[in-house]
Parts: C-alpha cells; sequence; structure tokens
C-alpha cells in the first residue's frame, strides 16, 4: 500500500470513530443535566461566532499611509478569508503572513462524497427531516451532489491554529447561499478533521470549525474558512501533515445549527501541507511578572449546576491581594506576529482556583470580547491586541500584529496589564461593593467599569537580544 494510501484509510478510521464518539455524547447529553445541555449548546454558538469571525473581511485603517503598526482588527483568520489577488493588492498586505501561506503548499490529494443513506447509521437524519416536515431523502433528487468537488486554496499554520480555505466546485453555487431569514435550503460545514505527520502511524483528530455564510460562492464554486486550534504538543514544527477534513452538506431546513444531524451528505476530503510554514522565527522568551498590591476586583459564582436547576452565576466585588503571584509570559515568535502567553506560575499557599481564575479574569476584563491590554509600539498611542480563545480558562492568549520584517524598525513593545472590576450596570450608581445575581436581576445590558495599572511587560525583539 502507497504512502498516501495508507494514510488516507487511518484518517478515514479516525474520522469515523470520533463521529461516533460525539453521537455518544449527543445521547449522554440528552440525559445529562442542565448545565450539561447549556454547555454543549454554548459550545456550538461558540463554533459559530468563530464562522461568523473568520467570515469578516479584515479591518483595514490606511496602514500605510499612516503608522506601520497601525493594524486594528488583524487575526489570521480574517485575513485569509479574503482571496489572494484581494489580499496581494491592498495596501494591507502583509508580506511575512503571505509568506507563511506560501510555504505551507497545500496539495489535494482526494476525497469521497457519503450520502446519507451511509451516514445515517441509526436513522437520526431521516427522522429529523420528517419531524422538520421535509421530503424523505430519495437518491434521485439529490444525485447533483455526488458531482461537488472539494478543492485546497489557502492553508495558514501559525504555531497555534489552523486555518484552511476550501473551495467546493458546483455548477449549482447560489444553492448553497445561506441566510437565516430566507432560510436558503442547502449549507456547507467543517466540523472535525483528523491528520497525520508524514513518517508517522498515529492520526490524530481536531475541531475544524467552519461554515459558508453569505455570499460566499463565486459563479463555480462555494467558499468555507474553517479555523482549529492545535495541541502544541502534538503538531509539528516541521514535516508533511496529511489531513481528511469532515465537510457535510447540510439542509438548513431540518438544522441550521447542527450540521451532522442535517446531513445530506458528508465528504471526505484528503489534502497535504507542510507544518514548517508556523515555525518560530526565534526563540521562545518566558518572562516572570512578580505582582504585588490589593485590588477590589469583580468575581463570579456559580450555584444550582445539578439537575433539578439550571446554573446561577453572581458576580460580586471582592478585594483580592496579589502579594505572591507571580505570572508567566511565554513570548512566541511567529510569522503571523507576536503570541503572548499569560499564565500563573506562582501563587500563595492559600490560594484556590477561584482565586487564580478571578485574578484572570480581572486582566481579561470578563465583559469585554478582546481583552484589555494595551500594547505600544515605539511610545506610539496604546491599542487593543485580538484575545485568542484556545479553550483555556487558566491561561491568556493575546497576538500582537508585529511581524519579523518589523523587528529593525522596532525599538520597544511593552504590554499593560490592568485590573478590572464592574462599579455599576443597568443605569445604577457606582459603588464599589456592586453585585449582580443573574437570576434575580437579569442580564447585564450596559456596565460601568474600573481599571487600576498592574504591570507593565517590556516584550524583548529578537535584534536586540
Amino acid at each position: 500500500m502507497k504512502e498516501k494510501e495508507f494514510y488516507r484509510s487511518v484518517l478515514n478510521q479516525t474520522l469515523k470513530d470520533k463521529t461516533s464518539a460525539k453521537r455518544q455524547i449527543d445521547v449522554q447529553a440528552k440525559s445529562g443535566t442542565v448545565a450539561d445541555k447549556k454547555r454543549i449548546h454554548i459550545s456550538r454558538r461558540a463554533a459559530i461566532a468563530v464562522a461568523i469571525a473568520a467570515s469578516l473581511l479584515i479591518v483595514g485603517s490606511a496602514a500605510a499611509a499612516t503608522s506601520l503598526f497601525v493594524r486594528k482588527g488583524y487575526i489570521p483568520g480574517r485575513y485569509i478569508q479574503q482571496d489572494p489577488e484581494q489580499r496581494q493588492a491592498s495596501d494591507e498586505m502583509i508580506p511575512d503572513v503571505e509568506h507563511a501561506i506560501t510555504a505551507a503548499r497545500p496539495t489535494d490529494v482526494s476525497f469521497e462524497i457519503h450520502m446519507l443513506p451511509e451516514i445515517d447509521v441509526d436513522g437520526k437524519i431521516a427522522k429529523l427531516r420528517e419531524q422538520s416536515g421535509q421530503p424523505a431523502y430519495q437518491e434521485a433528487d439529490w444525485a447533483w451532489v455526488r458531482e461537488l468537488k472539494p478543492t485546497i486554496g489557502d492553508v495558514l499554520y501559525d504555531g497555534k491554529a489552523l486555518y484552511v480555505t476550501t473551495y467546493i466546485e458546483t455548477d449549482r453555487p447560489d444553492v448553497f447561499y445561506y441566510d437565516a431569514d430566507t432560510k436558503q435550503q442547502l449549507w456547507i460545514a467543517s466540523e472535525t478533521a483528523a491528520y497525520i505527520v508524514s513518517g508517522s502511524s498515529l492520526a490524530r483528530t481536531l475541531d475544524l470549525y467552519g461554515e459558508n455564510w453569505g455570499n460566499s460562492f463565486t459563479d463555480h464554486s462555494v467558499k468555507i474558512v474553517a479555523e482549529g486550534a492545535l495541541g502544541e504538543e502534538f503538531f509539528p514544527e516541521e514535516g508533511i501533515v496529511t489531513m481528511t477534513q469532515r465537510l457535510y452538506v447540510a439542509d438548513a431546513l431540518v438544522s441550521d445549527m447542527q450540521p451532522e444531524q442535517a446531513a445530506i451528505a458528508a465528504i471526505d476530503f484528503t489534502f497535504t501541507f507542510d507544518a514548517a510554514a508556523g515555525r518560530s522565527v526565534a526563540k521562545d522568551e518566558h518572562l516572570s511578572i512578580p505582582l504585588s498590591g490589593a485590588y477590589i476586583v469583580s468575581m463570579e459564582e456559580w450555584t444550582g449546576s445539578n439537575a433539578a436547576s439550571a446554573p446561577n452565576c453572581v458576580l460580586q466585588n471582592k478585594p483580592l491581594n496579589v502579594d505572591g503571584v507571580t505570572l508567566d509570559a511565554k513570548i512566541e515568535y511567529r510569522p503571523v506576529g507576536i503570541y503572548v502567553t499569560l499564565t500563573i506560575k506562582e501563587a500563595p499557599e492559600t490560594w484556590t482556583d477561584y482565586e487564580s481564575r478571578s485574578l484572570l479574569t480581572a486582566i481579561r476584563d470578563m465583559m469585554s470580547e478582546d481583552p484589555d491590554l494595551p500594547y505600544r509600539i515605539n511610545g506610539e498611542e496604546p491599542q487593543k491586541p485580538e484575545h485568542m480563545n484556545y479553550g483555556a480558562s487558566d491561561a491568556i492568549y493575546v497576538l500582537l500584529p508585529v511581524y519579523p520584517t518589523d523587528y529593525a524598525s522596532v525599538s520597544s513593545l511593552s504590554l499593560d496589564l490592568l485590573m478590572h472590576r464592574i462599579v455599576a450596570a443597568n443605569g445604577e450608581e457606582p459603588t464599589d461593593d456592586w453585585s449582580w445575581n443573574f437570576e434575580k436581576q437579569g442580564s447585564l445590558n450596559e456596565t460601568v467599569r474600573m481599571t487600576e495599572p498592574l504591570y507593565t511587560i517590556e516584550i524583548p525583539i529578537p535584534k536586540n537580544n
């Protein structure tokens, strides 16, 4: 058996095993607690948020005309969403990121299309179609789906996450225009993938979420941009990776949230790329950040997380003394920018996970989608970085848009840590002993927050080392 055929057989079996495991999770959730169900629902909403974020065009700010370092709204997922011709013709084109995309050298290998009778082994999809008032699957109605052809577009591996652009070639691209209001019928979603590194026989899986939102199609193809967080200890910084992406052709009239449950077909698409594209351009740095002082922070407490009641969150301002706390700041120099990962390195013996979580939440600012950690380049006006959410509650990830070709122009780079607390909500008068019970008081629509400086991290630039 040839190497690529071997990889494909292992990857296909791995995907089948993962799909089976997901079904088991679904079954457990139906008989689980309210908290379990809420957690799974939130997870799917988060996946959709990733897809929506990936569909946004990069927010430009005339960087070329003003400052080299004004790159508001940059994250790799937004950047790669643009077609190559658009990126390269734009003032916002970033040579280092373009080089990383080119270096991945993705290549199509093969694909298989599995129609509904093949994937609906337990009859759940057929039952959902019936419950949704949709006609039973008939091969003659959907035979054209077998003519779909996936091709690989751009691949960007940045050392933390993987971004994959997939095109589905079809003579009927307008059928896949998904609109929640008009309920156009079909949509395509990437849910999961399996991969093998050249020279290994061990296949691993990752969640690779992405969907075709809005008019993400051309005259002959549908475009999907998918994103997946990677386990650093497993994913290499060199070698050819063979990956099989599972794509669902889903019926929005059955479900516009769960593509696997609304699938008309599943496409297993195998391609290769070079992992060296995401390699560090300089040795990682670890900085120790000693903290001190007493602060008031908004701490969250959860109650009622059992089968009898839904979980309730109470926010309350409490004192938090950070004497004896040391943070670790891991600095990674990548082609796509400088990653900073903050974790707690040392804490007083009396601290529990509650205090540790509260500290990171206060630094991150729980009421903001992006962390309020201003960074400054060469003493310019502070800007806010993008928060790269990799699912870890015990760490803060930020990405600073400073690239290897910028290093010679950077004399200083700093990141300000602030402590945040809520002092008022929904028109209340501000008070430091503020609290909020979501079960009794409802949602927070407007908040007033206070900040205090905690620490300024001076980030080394490789040329200055």
